[in-house]
This record gives C-alpha cells, sequence and structure tokens, in this order.
C-alpha cells in the first residue's frame, strides 16, 4: 500500500485532525507573480484552478475559474518561498517573465489550519510524505479535506524543497489579510542589499542567480 493512498479514506470526515494554530505575531512570505496568465496583487487568492503545477489546489477539475475556490501559497521563511516558487528551473533569475514579487506580512488573526506534518497526516490516513507526493494525488487530498473541514483555513506541511514549514491558504483565509505588507519588492529590484539576499539564498539552495 503507497504511504499516500491515491484515495483519500472514505471515513476522512470522521477522523480527527491535528488542528494549528498559526499566530498573528507569525511572519509569512509568498512570491506572487505581478504578470501572466495568474498574475494577483498582495493577498489576493488564485481563483482560477487546479494547476497541474500546484500541489495543494483545492479546486475541482477541470481547470476554470471558480469564485468559492481560493488558493495562496505561502512560507514560514523567505528561503523557502524561494525554494518553492524557483524550483522548476532552480535558477532565482531577475530577467522572470512573471515579474515575481515577494511579499511578507503577519495575519490579522490567527489562521486555523490542518497540519499535515508528521503524525497529523498519518492520522488522516496518509504520511509526511504527502508534502512531496505526486501533485495530482496530493491536489485530490486537497479537495477531500476542503470538503471534510470547509471551514479551515487551510492547511500546514513540510517543504518538499527545504522541508520548512508551507501554508496552502483557502478561500476562508481571505479574510486574514492586512491592508497592506510589512515588506514587498520584486525579484528584479536592483537595490544592491537586495539582491545580495537573493544570491545568498541561491547559494543555499545550490540554485543559480541572476
Amino acid at each position: 500500500m503507497s504511504k499516500v493512498p491515491h484515495i483519500p479514506p472514505p471515513d476522512l470526515a470522521d477522523r480527527t485532525p491535528t488542528w494549528t494554530r498559526y499566530s498573528h505575531s507569525d511572519v509569512l512570505w509568498n512570491i506572487a507573480s505581478a504578470a501572466g496568465a495568474h498574475a494577483v496583487g498582495f493577498g489576493q487568492l488564485r481563483s482560477y484552478g487546479p494547476l497541474p503545477s500546484a500541489r495543494f489546489d483545492p479546486h475541482p477539475e477541470p481547470a476554470g475559474n471558480r469564485s468559492g475556490e481560493l488558493v495562496l501559497y505561502a512560507a514560514a521563511t523567505l528561503l523557502t518561498a524561494l525554494a518553492e516558487r524557483f524550483q522548476h528551473n532552480r535558477a532565482i533569475r531577475r530577467d522572470d517573465p512573471t515579474s515575481p514579487i515577494a511579499y511578507a506580512w503577519r495575519p490579522i488573526r490567527t489562521l486555523t489550519l490542518i497540519d499535515l506534518r508528521g503524525p497529523g497526516a498519518v492520522a488522516l490516513g496518509a504520511a509526511q510524505a504527502i508534502g512531496s507526493y505526486r501533485k495530482d494525488i496530493t491536489r485530490r487530498w486537497a479537495r477531500a479535506l476542503r470538503t471534510a473541514w470547509p471551514t479551515a483555513d487551510g492547511i500546514l506541511y513540510s517543504s518538499a524543497m527545504t522541508g520548512q514549514d508551507c501554508l496552502a491558504l483557502w478561500a476562508p483565509a481571505a479574510d486574514s489579510f492586512p491592508a497592506a505588507p510589512d515588506f514587498a519588492r520584486a525579484v528584479d529590484t536592483p537595490a544592491a542589499n537586495w539582491q545580495h539576499t537573493l544570491r545568498a539564498a541561491a547559494a543555499q539552495l545550490g540554485y543559480t542567480s541572476g
């Protein structure tokens, strides 16, 4: 049997999740696309989905705009946000055509998240590996979790790239964003200290940069 069953258990809603409260004092990071097909501004959750490259999109198939299903991916550190956002080519590039912007913020209220790290995933019939498992399967789990606990703000899981905390925030979390972020900077901003930060992150990750 797979450590992460390809079909979530039929009694999923009868199981007891591990709930984690993400405090409004904890910083979150997101790398958003300011250009391209799925461009969003700060605090905007994506309504179009599911995307083949996305791990925990809760949108039903086939892909399309879903007013009731939203998602935004965040991380507890800038390093993990960069690792996740640029994992495809493992390159943090200033000339990225999607014009990525790094945002940091603190939620204006505590987030209530389904914890899929370690024992939390096991208790629901999956495994810690769900954070790095096949994305078509993890999206199926996302849909099942969203159906079972529709008021959850999203899920907390371990990054497939760094092992650090990541969040997939869903529609209930839409009211948790402040009016403005604590930090916002485009990846192509030429400020020397910012570019040094990006080069240092790329070096730590083994990515290229430029």
